[in-house]
């Protein structure tokens, strides 16, 4: 049995050593990847704007005002007011001079994607808008029905102001309006 023992010792010796010997002599090859992620750029700028008012004062026809005479009393600026460390503009003021109940202009407004993302308007907001504006002045945001902008494309929105019978005499209203853009992928598709 002894015999037996040492004849089973060796043989499992053996087996090792023979695999030990195939693993040590096995070949191999080792793959590797490199991987790099340039992420995009959201960025929009305001390239393009005009007020209607471009020679006899624009009316609010449907509460009944007019401008037969063609006069030309109300003036309307749209100017840039802050611009990125990049000189796009990215703020502009808008104001009316001289304005009065009936007086009604539309402001278009050119947004750029200038980014590497496409965009969407996620949300618009006022303020600085009293409630007494609400009742001297008529503001309407109307955007575009498809709001996503495609990098190096641009969208058209158009701000319409209309001064009330309620504005008083010698009175500044003034008001903000903010659009904020988010990649396309994060905006509700029921916007």
């Amino acid at each position: 049995m002894k015999a037996i023992g040492k004849v089973f010792g060796i043989i499992m010796l053996a087996a090792i050593l023979v695999g030990f010997g195939t693993a040590m002599a096995m070949w191999s090859e080792t793959l590797k990847v490199n991987v790099y992620v340039d992420t995009g750029e959201v960025k929009v700028k305001w390239s393009d704007w005009s007020c209607s008012d471009t020679g006899a004062d624009p009316q609010y026809t449907e509460a009944g005002f007019h401008n037969e005479e063609r006069k030309d009393v109300a003036k309307c600026y749209v100017n840039p007011e802050i611009k990125d460390d990049e000189n796009n503009t990215i703020k502009l003021n808008i104001t009316l001079d001289n304005a009065y109940p009936g007086y009604s202009v539309d402001v278009t407004l050119v947004v750029d994607n200038i980014g590497t993302v496409p965009v969407k308007l996620l949300t618009w907001n006022w303020s600085n808008f009293s409630k007494i504006d609400d009742k001297a002045l008529l503001v309407k945001l109307l955007p575009p029905s498809d709001t996503q902008i495609e990098p190096g494309e641009n969208s058209t929105y158009t701000l319409q102001i209309t001064v009330l019978q309620a504005a008083n005499e010698t009175t500044t209203y003034s008001f903000d309006l903010e659009l904020e853009f988010a990649q396309w992928n994060e905006v509700p598709s029921t916007r």
